[in-house]
């Protein structure tokens, strides 16, 4: 059997016939020693006692056996020829104009004709065979990579690789472990492919100092470019912060990217260790302890960060306990929960907060002194106006005030007139003045001369204070319900 011959039906004796879609498609774009060969074996598939192997073809051409047989993989690729056995090779050649007869679109029979150019133009002195054209066409089939994005990453390996690229095979199958992380990572522009390059090229660079640091004279594996990359792209380390870590590893017989990522992450950890430690330092020194953090005041603090709390607010609560004769980390902690209860968890949080309750004492003080009370302002009737603001307007709540002037316990009745106003839907001081008048006319007309009836009074516990109600009043307020 000749190492060529036409596909079953489509021997054409007596001529060479050369189809158009040929010289019109295929010819202009192929090398001319490929298109010498393409023609010549085609003249053998009619004429088969005009060639016996690949080596006579190369004598009659004046060409080696190699280009030979790269034509034919140049064809391969084009999908005019198909290979049928290695050992001799055989080539079968497929007829165009059969395929346009049969009614089979070209596009089907071979998709990815251009992006296969483009793929052996962007390897340079490297002749790629069906094997690696398939692997790369399913980077576009299976991985859905687009074929620009594919010739970028092919481009930037050769060009990180210079003139040192690796046999087809190999650089294959580095090219396939990187396409399958570009789609994993999602990359499907230019620009991400950019930008992954980009973090890639920074990682390879610290990887391959490394190699060369440890006296070596090859290229990182892809194992080590992957450690290098946690280091840069994780770990925010510089080239030099790696290179001064390799002077560590010379307590190894055998230095290795393993020994160093120990000695990094050792690095890493003493770095976060010392924040924290300087961190509870200060903390101690707010509670005005004279001491070393111990292990339960590190993790103590730790607990802290966990429940989402920064360190200013931390801070500012050692602050307080410090201040108010409290030394330990569970004041620490009590006084936190207070704070995680208002929904305060931030140095900005606890500021706010403190912006409010100064506002609330400010205005406690003044209806202090509307109602004639003489104390100083407690909690409980911070809690008491903090209810009424959010009932009724500021203005209403001090006229209240004034009427309370003289009363037996001044901030009780207040509450009576702010909840009955506020039941009967009376927020403004122009409403709550009718009311009121409205109000002392009918209670004297019902007891002439004798003394105006109160209002209801709503007692308001302590509880109501202190947990739900004050805080679902102060979380609409902050929301602006």
């Amino acid at each position: 059997m000749s190492f060529c011959a036409f596909a079953d039906g489509n021997a054409m004796f007596g001529s060479t016939p050369v189809e158009n879609m040929f010289i019109l498609e295929y010819m202009p774009a192929a090398p001319g020693d490929f298109v010498r060969v393409y023609l010549y074996g085609l003249m053998i598939c009619n004429h088969p006692e005009m060639g016996e192997d690949i080596d006579s073809m190369a004598r009659v051409l004046r060409v080696d056996r190699d280009t030979v047989l790269k034509a034919f993989r140049y064809w391969e690729r084009e999908g005019l020829v198909m290979k049928l056995s290695d050992n001799p090779p055989t080539f079968e050649y497929i007829s165009i104009s059969h395929q346009v007869a049969s009614g089979e679109p070209m596009d089907d029979v071979y998709r990815y004709r251009s992006f296969n150019q483009d793929l052996q133009m962007a390897l340079p002195g490297m002749m790629l065979e069906s094997h690696e054209i398939r692997i790369a066409n399913e980077w576009l089939d299976i991985l859905h990579l687009p074929e620009d994005v594919v010739l970028m990453m092919v481009r930037a390996e050769v060009q990180r690789r210079g003139s040192k690229l690796p046999s087809p095979r190999t650089l294959f199958k580095y090219l396939n472990d990187t396409a399958l992380e570009w789609a994993k990572a999602g990359v499907s522009s230019i620009r991400e492919a950019e930008e992954f390059i980009s973090k890639s090229s920074a990682a390879f660079q610290s990887a391959a100092s490394v190699v060369k640091q440890f006296g070596l004279s090859r290229t990182p594996t892809k194992d080590e470019v992957e450690l290098a990359e946690k280091w840069t792209n994780e770990w925010k380390l510089t080239k030099d912060d790696i290179l001064r870590a390799c002077a560590d590893t010379v307590k190894s017989a055998n230095p290795s990217f393993a020994y160093l990522d120990k000695i990094l992450s050792s690095k890493m950890g003493d770095g976060e260790n010392e924040k924290l430690r300087s961190e509870v330092k200060k903390l101690i020194a707010h509670l005005g302890i004279i001491s070393r953090p111990t292990d339960a005041q590190l993790k103590a603090y730790q607990e802290f960060l966990g429940m989402g709390f920064d360190f200013g607010a931390i801070e500012q609560a050692a602050i307080w306990c410090g201040e108010n004769n409290r030394h330990t980390f569970e004041d620490i902690a009590r006084k936190l929960e207070q704070w995680k209860k208002i929904g305060a968890f931030t140095l900005q949080d606890i500021e706010e907060e403190r912006r409010v309750q100064k506002q609330f004492t400010d205005i406690t003080l003044s209806i202090f002194e509307r109602c004639g009370i003489d104390k100083k302002v407690a909690k409980s009737d911070i809690s008491l106006v903090k209810i009424w603001t959010a009932l009724i307007e500021l203005d209403a709540i001090l006229f209240a005030a004034e009427c309370a002037m003289g009363t037996d316990s001044p901030m009780k009745y207040i509450n009576k007139l702010v909840s009955s106003w506020s039941a009967k839907g009376i927020k403004t001081l122009e409403n709550a003045r009718k009311e009121f008048e409205a109000h002392r006319q009918a209670a004297s007309a019902a007891a002439p001369g004798g003394k105006t009836s109160a209002y209801a009074e709503r007692n308001v516990t302590e509880e109501e204070f202190e947990t739900g109600f004050y805080v679902d009043v102060m979380n609409r307020r902050r929301t602006g319900e």
